[in-house]
């Protein structure tokens, strides 16, 4: 007996012994494969050169997977096939059409037959063909509200023409027909359903579902193509399944996946359209694999992910390993 209680207590030891001593590598492994999205390459440096920027704000990838950054510091357009090589770029600093100041977001109609741009210092959106060519613009004055304290910050347009402008000043959304006719304004300051506190993001789901990142109120809103309130989810810590109140950028795949720029914590978050989390990359850093103020964000049809590294005036490029 007293053997037997021996070696049940040797036995009893081993095992906590065990338990401490591979929590850590337990957690390790749960990081590890939380961590999905992983760095593919960068796209482009610091200059004024082609394919280079300074402090691009936005990018948007078309359904070609042609890459169209905002290069802000430049105060020009660039364009870039699916492999990152330069095609061409337009616009100069000036308030004249085809000319940008305060170039702040870029995007593309789902068909990818035409470039829109938003200026916070000319506040104005401008319309373009793929290869540059202005084609109209207008400004925010007549849109309801506080119109000289109008500063849209981010654009998108659904497959239904409809273009939707995110009004952190205003906390409202803009909406417009395509040639620029006002349609009018979503939501007003709060913090209950469709309502915002300095909304930023916008992005749409293969079923036009639109999605907003609601900064202030920690969450993201999403809406139906009618701009009907759906669901929302909330968060505000630095873990890994959380976002801080600077998340300008938001994109969704094929998948209905959501990915989340963190520009403050300096990393990509990855949700399922119900808000669970999936994978976070990112820490802040000049490295070749770290982002220093990230703004925005966007996903190719073939699931490749760009974002663009503000302040280290380059895009990285990811892939969701599954």
């Amino acid at each position: 007996m007293p053997g037997s209680k021996k070696f049940l207590l040797h036995l009893l030891i081993a095992a906590l012994f065990g338990i401490f001593y591979q929590i850590p590598f337990f957690f390790h492994e749960v990081y590890s494969q939380e961590s999905n999205l992983k760095y593919d390459k960068q796209i482009g440096v610091k200059g004024v050169e082609k394919g280079q920027f300074i402090n691009p704000h936005s990018l948007v990838v078309d359904k070609f997977g042609n890459i169209f950054v905002g290069d802000t510091g430049n105060k020009r357009v660039q364009k870039f096939s699916p492999n990152g090589t330069f095609i061409l770029s337009w616009g100069s600093e000036g308030n004249k059409s085809g000319q940008f100041m305060g170039l702040h977001d870029i995007t593309v109609d789902p068909e990818g037959k035409f470039v829109f741009t938003v200026e916070l210092k000319n506040h104005r959106v401008q319309k373009f063909s793929p290869n540059g060519s202005f084609i109209t613009k207008w400004e925010y004055n007549g849109t309801g509200g506080r119109d000289v304290n109008r500063a849209p910050h981010q654009i998108a347009v659904n497959s239904l023409g409809a273009v939707y402008l995110t009004d952190p000043n205003g906390n409202q959304l803009l909406k417009y027909y395509d040639n620029g006719t006002f349609i009018g304004a979503i939501g007003s300051e709060g913090t209950g359903p469709g309502k915002f506190k300095t909304p930023h993001g916008i992005a749409f789901d293969p079923n036009n579902n639109m999605y907003v990142t609601d900064m202030k109120n920690y969450r993201i809103q999403v809406f139906d193509n009618k701009d009907s309130f759906i669901r929302e989810w909330k968060s505000s810590s630095i873990g890994s399944d959380n976002f801080s109140e600077t998340v300008p950028g938001i994109a969704i795949d094929a998948e209905s996946q959501v990915y989340i720029v963190d520009k403050l914590n300096s990393r990509v978050q990855m949700f399922d359209n119900m808000g669970n989390h999936l994978s976070s990359w990112g820490t802040d850093g000049k490295g070749p694999e770290q982002l220093h103020k990230p703004e925005d964000i966007s996903v190719s049809n073939d699931g490749t992910i760009y974002v663009t590294d503000t302040r280290n005036s380059r895009i990285q490029v990811l892939q969701n390993i599954k």
